[in-house]
This record gives structure tokens, C-alpha cells and sequence, in this order.
């Protein structure tokens, strides 16, 4: 017998068995494969070899939802489009380039769009709206500056803060000087308009308009995930970070799709601030959820996507039956309402206790994680209020955000 044949061919096997396990366990760890799929695009630095015809991004993103932003893509640069609305300024465009290809030739439409190398390696977060878009990601290790520390509420943040990593550069006066110094690879905002931006820009630091808030649909919001994903080239994340929150919902709203309408309670919204009773539009994204959720929203016929003002005395006829009472003030208590306007007393919702506010998760300074992680996990939130309106619905769930708010 030919020994070292033998042993050629067993060592042979041992390869082909170990390399096979690596196949379905990247980190060599004996650990599940990773939840994402693997991605296309260059995720980590440049290309060093361009290739002219070639597609550097076989993973692609197209919202679905989401009606404020736009991408086109070529085979080396992205031209994201963000479009605030028509009364809140001009349409914005920045194009994505590969780094390691060449600038190329735009056309004049382009000439004053930023351009912007990616993928990006570091971000200034002007909203901690903008964290849950990086948790989700899996991307958190770009996040290099926000404007205040004291503004995070999810722990993934928080941690990276304590390590050191994070840097604030000011809240309402941004710190010129200092983010000119740490030269993040783009600053990103959710209002384009302050005067420090402008140097910024004029310094070289890129400053991108975030506008999910003008999202009317939750889905909508949730889909700036692909948004970020743009910049970091983790278009192949986002996608399976969304299409898992999307068919939850989706799911979520099936349960009360066939609700007859006499079952639906009457929904309001609102509180009064400096005299004057705000609620959410009918349609507003905040609408949606409600109806989804299997209530009836009693200003679903309103044509507003934001906030409506309206005086106590109106609301008062047409919401003073109202079973459930949604999004007021910051309540820690029925008693402490009737400091806001004592004819609180005159809405059913209020004399029965169905006050609900999404003021379950606080961080130490009162910062709401709600508008945090809720804007990624509209499934969450649509639970929590199909949880209210119909618990027999949602026997599975937890509340995340939502808590009754109790007589004292």
C-alpha cells in the first residue's frame, strides 16, 4: 500500500472539510453565520485598481416608500436627490463617488452638487434620529460626533460615547472650529438652514439634509435606512434590514384589517401649548398608525401631514367621547394635565384613564427613545397601539414605548 499517497489524500479531505465549514462560518468562530447577506459594494476604503466598465455597486437600493429622497446610479458615483417639500427650499443633490475612481464628467444640472467620497468612514449625527439608522446597520463604527452626549438614548451609542469615540460639537450653535479640526466625511443634518452649515461646506466638510421627519407614513421614515446606506455602501444591509421591518408590519396590520367599524374605538391626539390645541394631521404618519392599528382617527378627514392648531372648544365637540387619547404633553400624571387646561376633565378618554403616552424608555436627561429607535421600528410602534386599542390582538407583545398614564 502506498502510504504516501494515503496520507495525500486524507490531507486533501481535511482541506476541502475546512474550507467548507469557512463557507458557512466567515469568523472560523463555530458561531451561526452572520444575520446579513454578504455585500457587493466596497464597504471599508478605496478600490485600487479602476476599472472603467465595471459596476461598483451590484447592491442597489430604490425607496419604496419614502418620497423625499431619490437615488440614480452610474458605475462609479450615485446621484442622491433630497427633496424637502416645495416651501421649505430647492431640491439638493450630492453625488456619491467611489473613492479610488475618478471624478466624472457631470452634467451642468450637477456642477453645484456636493461630491462626496464613499464609503464614508466617519459621521457627524445631528439627530438621534440618525443612531437607530447606524445600529441597524451594523455601521456604528463611523459615528464620530453628535451635538450633545446628553441626547442618546440607546445603549449601543451611549457605549461608544463612554469609550471615547463620540465627540459633541453643539447643539443649537455648532462649533465651527471644531468640526472643521475632526474633519468628519460629512456632517448630517435635519435642517439644512443654519449659517454655520455654509462654512462648513466652504471648509470642505460635507453637510447633508436628512428630511425623514417630512415623511407622511411611518414606512416612509423607516425607509431612510437605505437613505445612510447610501453613503456607507451598505445597500445590501438596508435592504434586509428593512424588508424584515416592513412584512412585520405588514403582518402586524393584517390582525385588524377586518375589524368592523363599530368596533373600532374613536382615537384622538394632542395637547394644548401655549393655548392652543395641537393634534396630528390627518395625514400625518402618526394617522396611519392609528388606522392601521384599528381605531378610527377622529381628524383623519384633516389634509395636514404635519400638525393642526386648534382651539380647545373645537376639539372639545367633536373629541369629547373620544375613547383613547394619544401624544399630549409630558404627563406624569392625570392631576398634573389639568395644569395644561383644567376642560381636560370634559374628555371621556380623561375620566376613564386611557392617556397613553410613548414615554415608557427615558434616558437620565429626559431624552425620549421613541424618537430615537422609533423611527426605524414602525412595527414596534404599531404593536404597542394595537396593544391598546385591541389587546386580545397582541397577546404577544410587550409595550416598548407606550405607558398609561396613571391617576397620581
Amino acid at each position: 500500500m502506498n502510504w504516501t499517497n494515503c496520507a495525500r489524500r486524507t490531507l486533501f479531505s481535511v482541506v476541502l472539510l475546512i474550507s467548507a465549514c469557512r463557507q458557512q462560518d466567515p469568523a472560523g468562530t463555530g458561531s451561526q453565520p452572520p444575520a446579513f447577506p454578504r455585500s457587493g459594494n466596497v464597504t471599508h476604503g478605496c478600490i485600487q485598481v479602476f476599472d472603467a466598465g465595471k459596476d461598483y455597486f451590484p447592491e442597489k437600493v430604490t425607496p419604496e416608500y419614502a418620497k423625499t429622497f431619490t437615488v440614480e446610479y452610474h458605475r462609479s458615483y450615485k446621484v442622491v436627490t433630497v427633496r424637502p417639500g416645495s416651501d421649505r427650499g430647492p431640491e439638493e443633490r450630492y453625488i456619491l463617488l467611489q473613492c479610488g475612481a475618478p471624478k466624472p464628467s457631470l452634467g451642468n444640472h450637477l456642477n453645484a452638487a456636493t461630491v462626496i467620497s464613499i464609503p464614508i468612514s466617519s459621521l457627524f449625527a445631528g439627530s438621534s434620529s440618525h443612531h437607530p439608522l447606524l445600529v441597524d446597520l451594523d455601521r456604528l463604527d463611523v459615528l464620530t460626533g453628535m451635538p450633545k452626549h446628553e441626547f442618546a438614548t440607546m445603549p449601543e451609542i451611549i457605549d461608544r460615547i463612554k469609550a471615547g469615540k463620540v465627540i459633541e460639537y453643539g447643539e443649537n450653535i455648532v462649533n465651527v472650529e471644531k468640526v472643521i479640526l475632526a474633519a468628519p466625511s460629512m456632517l448630517m443634518v435635519s435642517d439644512a438652514g443654519s449659517p454655520s452649515y455654509a462654512a462648513l461646506r466652504s471648509a470642505g466638510v460635507p453637510v447633508v439634509h436628512n428630511t425623514e421627519w417630512l415623511e407622511d407614513t411611518a414606512m416612509g421614515r423607516a425607509e431612510w435606512v437605505k437613505f445612510l446606506a447610501l453613503f456607507l455602501n451598505e445597500e445590501g444591509k438596508a435592504r434586509h434590514v428593512f424588508d424584515m421591518v416592513r412584512d412585520r408590519y405588514e403582518s402586524l396590520a393584517g390582525r385588524t384589517r377586518n375589524i368592523p367599524r363599530k368596533d373600532r374605538p374613536k382615537v384622538m391626539t394632542g395637547g394644548v401649548f401655549r393655548g392652543i390645541f395641537s393634534v396630528a394631521g390627518g395625514r400625518s404618519y402618526v394617522a396611519r398608525l392609528i388606522d392601521d392599528a384599528g381605531a378610527d382617527y377622529l381628524w383623519s378627514d384633516d389634509d395636514s401631514t404635519g400638525y393642526t392648531n386648534i382651539d380647545i372648544e373645537t376639539v372639545l365637540v367633536r373629541a369629547a367621547s373620544a375613547d383613547y387619547w394619544l401624544n399630549g404633553g409630558i404627563w406624569p400624571n392625570l392631576e398634573v394635565m389639568l395644569n395644561d387646561d383644567p376642560r381636560y376633565k370634559e374628555f371621556k378618554a380623561y375620566r376613564t384613564g386611557q392617556v397613553w403616552l410613548y414615554n415608557r424608555k427615558l434616558n437620565a436627561t429626559g431624552s425620549y427613545d421613541y424618537w430615537g429607535r422609533g423611527v426605524t421600528r414602525p412595527d414596534l410602534i404599531l404593536a404597542d397601539m394595537i396593544k391598546i386599542f385591541h389587546p386580545d390582538l397582541a397577546r404577544d407583545h410587550e409595550f416598548e414605548w407606550y405607558k398609561q398614564v396613571p391617576a397620581r
